[in-house]
């Protein structure tokens, strides 16, 4: 090998190593910056949750997003990562999950109005939403449970 070929070689090593280094830091830079994006995105997103606010009835995806301070993409990230699903499934289960409470808790209450007190003012969405998450619809999983808790409780 020639002098001149042995420099190339070790320029060639030289800036292989700095592009290395460079694209490492910049990895774990990107790293920190999605890990302060995930702890900002589930600080919010708990505030929301404990404030109810799943529950209300918004025009759209965009005010959510508003609301919570995020984007969609930081949003869906962070449900996917977390939870399991994309936000829109997450927020239903919470909903259906509240409404499972709300049927046994108030048997005289009508499962429309427990639909429209979780921000679901369709009676067949509502309807739909229930059966898809509990595979029963609302008035069938509240006469089920119900006996359930009779008997459990001897009522």
């Amino acid at each position: 090998m020639t002098l001149n070929n042995e420099k190339l070689t070790i320029l060639n090593l030289r800036f292989n190593l700095k592009r290395h280094i460079y694209l490492k830091r910049k990895m774990n830079a990107e790293a920190a910056l999605l890990r302060k994006k995930m702890a900002f995105t589930g600080e919010r997103l708990e505030k929301w949750v404990l404030e109810g606010k799943y529950r209300i009835k918004y025009n759209s995806m965009d005010d959510i997003l508003e609301e919570l301070g995020v984007t969609s993409d930081e949003l869906n990230l962070y449900c996917t990562k977390v939870f399991g699903k994309r936000f829109l499934s997450w927020r239903k289960e919470l909903r259906i999950e509240d409404a499972k409470r709300m049927l046994i808790s108030s048997p005289e209450t009508p499962a429309s109005k427990i639909g429209e007190s979780l921000g679901i003012s369709d009676k067949a969405d509502f309807r739909h939403q229930f059966k898809s998450v509990t595979g029963l619809a609302p008035s069938e999983w509240r006469e089920k449970n119900m006996k359930k808790n009779k008997e459990k409780f001897g009522i």
